[in-house]
């Protein structure tokens, strides 16, 4: 997502030509000073916690945030694996969360990081739980690793019985799995 553009507003009618230079410079000078410091101006939601403005959405688990400082951070979606671009409902499962992030802001709940250096993450609207929207919906898996959530394989079971999303196909392959056999080349 890009970051809101500013308009130059036109000099106002009768001035010399002189004075139109002058106005431009300062509108432009002033245009471009808020431009930049209106994206790093800290958010909250209603009960005070900050959010953090969605930059770019890479694939159903994986988006770019700037933090409270304006600091890019990538962050895996935590406790679930969505299928991959180029697989089946990969970028089904990518439209689905890009879609959610339409407001441009979330509350990134997680502080661990992963063996790629993203931060793992949930992501919140208000109190609406993301991760396991995107799992509920059909758009991924739970993926516990160590720790299982209940409510991630709940949500899961549920919209297996329901064929939603990706459990609309009859033999959905697991991202790890389409991983190990679509091995990424050229360092990527």
């Amino acid at each position: 997502m890009a970051h809101a553009r500013f308009r130059l507003p036109p000099p106002p009618r009768g001035l010399s030509r002189r004075a139109r230079g002058v106005y431009l410079v300062v509108a432009a000078v002033v245009s471009a000073v808020a431009s930049l410091t209106v994206p790093m101006c800290p958010l909250a939601d209603r009960a005070g916690r900050p959010l953090w403005r969605v930059e770019m959405v890479h694939d159903g688990d994986t988006v770019t945030c700037l933090d409270e400082q304006g600091r890019p951070q990538k962050i895996r979606l935590q406790g679930i694996d969505a299928p991959e671009h180029g697989q089946p409902s990969g970028d089904a499962a990518r439209r689905a969360l890009a879609g959610k992030l339409a407001g441009g802001t979330v509350r990134v709940e997680g502080m661990a990081r992963d063996q790629h250096g993203r931060l793992l993450g949930t992501l919140w609207i208000d109190d609406r739980d993301l991760n396991r929207e995107l799992v509920a919906e059909g758009w991924a898996w739970a993926f516990g690793g160590f720790a299982t959530d209940d409510e991630l394989v709940a949500a899961e079971s549920a919209a297996r019985r329901q064929r939603r999303g990706l459990w609309a196909d009859d033999r959905p392959v697991e991202p790890r799995q389409w991983r190990d056999a679509h091995p990424r080349t050229g360092g990527g």
